[in-house]
């Protein structure tokens, strides 16, 4: 026989505290007597809910709401400044941070170079130097930290917070939940890169509302965060999406992950490189060890290059023909093409097109939406949303 949960008053309180904060996010404002009357509670139950949230300073009252019958009720909203929440993206070749409050108004951002091969020492040195900085800045406007979330370019077990792999990297198995929890003294989550991408554009961004979704994230490497019937596919591991690393070529190139003719080795970045030198389009040094080349190539497709247009088709067709297998294993409505390179390939969105047209059964494709991100961001929003999330449904409160 299965034991049920019991519910003390206590979880009955929060449950209805994480109701209200629900209602308010869905409407922006609303009066206290509003709120009783859409979930269906007492007043005097959603106003001791709300005297709770006014103590943990994670709403406020505005105005009085105008008009209507009886006496004027207080407006309620979210509380944007209660608190800072901290995004940081480590790439392959770079660390992004954001800080921002929990409207995700961002008051600070920094970039800075990672070079490739970093020790993973030095590299988390260098990452939590620029953490420092954003905490102290954000504790020193808001008094509180809601969280930090990482999301990194590797395979990550989120349910132990460590960063578990990185193929190009070296990086393995790296407490990194338990190391910054101890140093910052802030909740701490971890998350792959393409899944941060995933949760940002589901939660807040373009695919904001639709329940199946697949976010690609394009750049060094190559993964999909995939959303179905609303929920994240993370697998036993927390692994799942690791789709650049699928058989895709008979090329006979040897991957970062020691295997030949991955997705990966034919559209990611050194794709891209080995392409564009091969169609005469060459690069220093210099350039290929950081990001260099995407300026140039960035400035190319936007004077409309003959030579790098044709490349990116060629590279373009490729990407649809890989996102064939995805859309027939899991019927999405929406793909948003993102990460690093994904803006890239704007101006050749009929190619993408083109290859799953010409691959994918029609009557799955009818209804799909193909978008291309055109943000740098797209992680760094889903980590947000990641510390927003627990706060919104695990909210602190006094005991």
């Amino acid at each position: 026989m299965v034991k049920k949960k019991r519910y003390d008053r206590g979880d009955i309180r929060r449950m209805n505290a994480v109701s209200v904060l629900g209602q308010l996010r869905e409407e922006s404002s609303l009066s206290r007597a509003r709120i009783a009357e859409q979930l269906g509670l007492t007043r005097a139950t959603v106003s001791s809910i709300v005297t709770d949230l006014l103590k943990a300073d994670l709403v406020k009252e505005t105005d009085y709401l105008e008009g209507g019958t009886g006496r004027p009720g207080l407006q309620l909203e979210l509380n944007r400044d209660s608190g800072c929440v901290i995004a940081l993206e480590i790439d392959l070749d770079r660390l992004s941070l954001v800080l921002a409050n929990t409207g995700k108004e961002v008051v600070f951002k920094q970039e800075i170079p990672l070079p490739l091969g970093m020790p993973l020492e030095e590299g988390l040195s260098l990452a939590e130097d620029l953490v420092t900085e954003a905490l102290a800045q954000g504790l020193e406007t808001y008094k509180r930290c809601f969280g930090i979330c990482l999301a990194w370019a590797g395979l990550v077990n989120r349910s132990r917070g460590e960063l578990a792999y990185g193929p190009s990297s070296g990086w393995e198995n790296v407490p990194l939940k338990q190391r910054w929890e101890t140093k910052f003294g802030v909740p701490v989550y971890v998350e792959n890169e393409a899944h941060a991408g995933a949760i940002g554009a589901h939660l807040s961004g373009e695919a904001k509302g639709k329940r199946n979704v697949i976010f690609l994230s394009l750049g060094v490497g190559l993964a999909a965060g995939i959303i179905v019937d609303g929920i994240l596919l993370r697998g036993k591991q927390g692994f799942a999406g690791q789709v650049g690393h699928t058989h895709f070529a008979s090329n006979g190139i040897t991957c970062h992950c020691g295997k030949t003719g991955c997705w990966v080795t034919e559209i990611g970045a050194s794709a891209i490189i080995r392409k564009l030198e091969a169609a005469g389009i060459n690069f220093t040094e210099a350039e290929k060890a950081g990001t260099g080349w995407i300026e140039r190539i960035e400035v190319g497709l936007a004077g409309q290059d003959p030579v790098i247009l044709e490349v990116f088709a060629g590279i373009g067709t490729q990407v649809g023909l890989g996102l064939t297998r995805l859309v027939h294993t899991f019927n999405p409505s929406m793909i948003i093409i993102g990460g690093r390179l994904g803006k890239l390939f704007h101006p050749v969105e009929a190619a993408i097109l083109s290859g799953l047209n010409s691959s994918a059964l029609s009557h799955m494709i009818q209804p799909l939406k193909i978008h291309i991100s055109q943000s740098d961001d797209d992680q760094l929003t889903g980590c947000l949303d990641t510390v927003i999330e627990s706060v919104m449904t695990n909210p602190p409160m006094a005991e």
